[in-house]
Formats: structure tokens, sequence, C-alpha cells
């Protein structure tokens, strides 16, 4: 018989959520849907099953910040109310829609050009909204910073941040230049400079207790896959090429992707 999900466990279920996704509305999606397509169950009983158990973990957890955001998200169509008893609420269509969007990818393609983009700005303290602009768009497009106003990615960032610089009035402050794959910054190789911006070592660590967690499981439940989600969102999934032999990224996904068939 399946443990009754208890209130620490369900806060402990809010907060994994809360690290993966932004906002309490999507907090809540998550919650409802974690039953669809990414996860585990499959056949109808085993999804009723789970959205059942979804709105039980919302029932222990109880308190205001996620009742507002179940209205609001009902109020935007992205959850429903049903006529059953047990299972009082569903995902729309929409809402699968918008925590589709949401949920990291794991990339098993990842082209490269076989160069390093390094970007350079230099903005004023004036104009510390636009840079701020600029610093998240950096993080969001998997770069490592080197220093403050030095960052680095091998995937090329010309388009995305072309708009950026437009959008926010940047124009002549942000440089963009490239070096060879076996290139180097001051004395260390590219590879160990790799590791040390992205922080692959405290990254690797996650991934091998996961793994640990995950080994005995004869199938991954919404626990273990919202603690793969929280690394998989830190992870700038680099190109295979320019990852440490020692990375255990990619055993984890093998592991969601062999117990989800």
């Amino acid at each position: 018989m399946k443990k009754k999900v208890t209130k620490d466990e369900s806060r402990e279920l809010i907060a994994l959520a809360e690290g993966v996704f932004s906002s309490a509305v999507d907090v809540c999606l998550w919650i409802t849907a974690y039953s669809l397509e990414l996860m585990v169950p499959r056949a109808t009983g085993d999804l009723w099953k789970a959205e059942m158990e979804a709105h039980k973990t919302l029932q222990n957890v109880n308190y205001e910040v996620l009742k507002e955001a179940l209205k609001r998200a009902r109020k935007r169509g992205w959850i429903k109310k049903t006529h059953h008893r047990n299972t009082p609420l569903e995902i729309t269509k929409e809402g699968r829609e918008r925590l589709s969007s949401l949920v990291p990818i794991y990339h098993e393609k990842r082209a490269w050009d076989n160069r390093m983009y390094l970007v350079t700005y230099d903005i004023p303290e004036t104009h510390r909204k636009q840079r701020n602009i600029l610093r998240e768009s950096l993080q969001r497009i998997g770069c490592g910073r080197l220093q403050d106003s030095v960052w680095m990615t091998p995937y090329n960032p010309t388009d995305i941040l072309t708009d950026v610089v437009e959008h926010n009035n940047l124009q002549g402050t942000v440089i963009i230049s490239t070096i060879g794959k076996d290139g180097s910054i001051g004395e260390e190789s590219l590879p160990e400079l790799i590791i040390r911006i992205y922080c692959l070592e405290e990254l690797n660590k996650r991934y091998i207790v996961w793994l640990e967690e995950a080994k005995n499981r004869k199938q991954i439940d919404h626990w273990i896959i919202l603690k793969y989600l929280s690394i998989l969102q830190e992870d700038p999934q680099l190109p295979f090429s320019l990852l440490p032999s020692w990375w255990k990224g990619d055993v984890a996904y093998q592991q969601v992707k062999s117990k989800l068939k």
C-alpha cells in the first residue's frame, strides 16, 4: 500500500517545485499535473490516482499563497473544476502548454561550432536596470561568468543579445568575441576553465546523490522527478565534447528516460 503523503512531505514537495518554477501559480500547475506525459503514470487508472494524490498534497499544505495561486490559475483557464469528488481539479490544455514551456528539457543533440564566445560589457552605474537585464539574459542563455563584466558560452549568443541590446538601448556597450576550442585564458586550460565557471564539480555531486536515490526505485515518482528537474535547471547542458569524463548528467538522464518507458 502506498504511504500517505504527510504535511512535512507535502511542504518538501512544494519547496522542490518552487526551486524549479518561478511562481506559485506554476507550482500549483505542476502539483496538479505531475501525472501527465512527463511523469510516470500512464494508464487511465494511474492518472486518476496521481491526480487524486496531487489534490491531497495541496490540501495538506493548505496555506494562503497556494490557495490564491490556485484561484489565479483557474481565472487564467489553466486549471478547472471537475465533477469527481476525489479529483476536484484538473489541468486544462492551456495549462499543459503553459507547464511544458516551463519544465527544463534535456537536450540529446547539442550542435556546436567548436568555438567559445566571450561577452564583455561596460555599462555605467547610472544604467543599473539595463545592466541587470543583460546579466539575467546572459544567465538565461547559459553563459558562465568569468568576471563581473566578462561571460563565456560555447553557444553563439549574437542573435539573442542583439535583441536585448536593441530593446534596452545598450548599443556600443556589449562586445562578443570568440576563441577556438583549444584556446585558454590565463594559466587555465579551456576544460579547467569550464569546470570552474560552470561549477561542474558541485553540480556533478548533486547528480550522484540523485542517482543513489533513484537506483532502488522501480519507477520515477513525482518526488524524484522534481529533484532531477531542480538539478537539470542549473545544468548548462554544454556540448558533450566539453564535458569531463566523470560527468554524471547524461547518466541521470538515461535513468529517467529508461524508467519512463
